[in-house]
Order: structure tokens, then sequence, then C-alpha cells
């Protein structure tokens, strides 16, 4: 029937249409552009958020490298509070993680590796960190704190060797020569990343200590276990890739 409307008739309902839903639609035009312009500037704030956040985390990098503790703690500090949630407010944790093992501040380093661990998003960052703070225990002479860093998660297969090679070196820290064995073997069955034989060096060392631990055995004496830091030390602790 529509189509049979005179021209008067069809500009009458155009009209009465308009006065209906014009008010609607400008709301909805007004919505949506406002919907888009703040977004826009959220976005814009996000950006301007993530630029600071890295001025101030290069700005750490140069201030450590200047050996300036003092200032490095302050931006460090002022980095977590301003970006919180920010990925550079995690590697400035391994940043100064790093600078007290080098600064033999280890349990500062734990501290900042158990934030890590604790607050961030990034699974490879977190098995870094736990990677990392399992090899600060054995630096300070605590393994068995190191054994249940690791076993208090599963590591993707990216990071089953270097794991598998720390568990190692604390099982050995503790003198628990079978435990270590298996660890190294399990590491060494997988090719990359770290050395193989490295690994092999490190097990074909664990038939030193069954010797060892035989003769004492056999003389009467005790069972003198490795100290913890003989195996590791503050290099160890930084020593997986970033």
């Amino acid at each position: 029937m529509d189509d049979f409307l005179t021209d008067q008739q069809q500009a009458a309902r155009v009209r009465s249409w308009v006065r209906g839903y014009a008010p609607a639609a400008a709301v909805a035009l007004a919505i949506g552009i406002g919907g888009y312009f703040g977004y826009d500037q959220w976005q814009a704030r996000g950006e301007q958020q993530a630029a600071e956040a890295s001025e101030r985390f290069e700005e750490l990098r140069e201030v450590l490298d200047s050996n300036n503790r003092d200032r490095a703690e302050e931006l460090h500090g002022r980095l977590l509070a301003d970006f919180p949630e920010s990925a550079y407010a995690d590697h400035a944790r391994l940043l100064m993680a790093k600078e007290y093992v080098d600064t033999t501040r280890p349990a500062l380093a734990a501290e900042e590796l158990r934030a890590l661990i604790a607050g961030t998003a990034d699974s490879d960052l977190r098995q870094l960190a736990r990677l990392r703070l399992a090899r600060v225990y054995l630096y300070m002479d605590r393994p068995q704190d190191g054994l249940e860093v690791l076993d208090a998660g599963m590591p993707s297969d990216s990071w089953q060797q270097l794991t598998e090679d720390a568990r190692g070196d604390l099982h050995r820290a503790l003198g628990q020569v079978e435990e270590a064995r298996t660890a190294y073997q399990a590491a060494l069955d997988r090719a990359e990343p770290a050395d193989p034989g490295w690994i092999r060096m490190k097990l074909n060392d664990l038939a030193g200590m069954d010797a060892g631990q035989a003769d004492a055995q056999d003389a009467g004496g005790e069972d003198h276990r490795p100290a913890a830091a003989e195996q590791g030390n503050a290099a160890d602790a930084a020593a997986e890739p970033e």
C-alpha cells in the first residue's frame, strides 16, 4: 500500500517519524560519539602511562649502572607505587633482585623475587623468578627452601631443563646424591637451552661424592655434606636468561 501513497502523504509520514524518533536517535548518536572519544582518551592515557613507566625503568637501569644504590632504590619504589601493574614494575623487581645479589644482600633479593612470583601476570616471568629465587636460597645455604620454591610451581616444557638442573644443585647441597642424579638426568634428557656438557660434568662429579661417602662410612666417620654455598654463588642466582 505504501507504494500508492501520494507525495503529500509520504512527506507527512516522514515528518511524523522524525518527530517520534529524532530525540532517541540524537541521544544514541551522542552516546556513541562520547563513547568513542572516551575510549580514545582512555587509550591515550594508557599509552602515556606506559611511556612514563618506560622512562622510569630506563632511568633505573642507568642509575644501577652508575652504582648509585640510594637513587636506584628510590626510583624502584616510585615505579612500583606509580605503575604497580605495569610490566616495567615486574622487570624492575628482577633488576633489583640481581643488584641485591651482586651486592651480597640476598635476603632483599629473595623479597623482590617472592613479590614478583605473587604479583606478576606473566607466566614466563613467574617461572624465571621462581628459578632465581631457588638459586638465591642455594646461595644463602638454604637449599631446602629452594626445593620448596621449585615444588610450588609446575614449569612449562621450555623451563623444565633449567628447573631440573637447579633441583639437582639443591639436592646435591643437601647431600642427597640419588635425588640429585635423578634431577640432573631429567635435565640432561632435554637438550636445550642449557649446555648438556655442563650437566654431564655434574653427573660425573656425583660419582666422586658417592666414593667419598662410602670411604667416610667405612672409616666410621661422619658423612660430610658439601656446603650449599660451595654449590651456588652470586652469579648463579642471576644466571638464567631474562
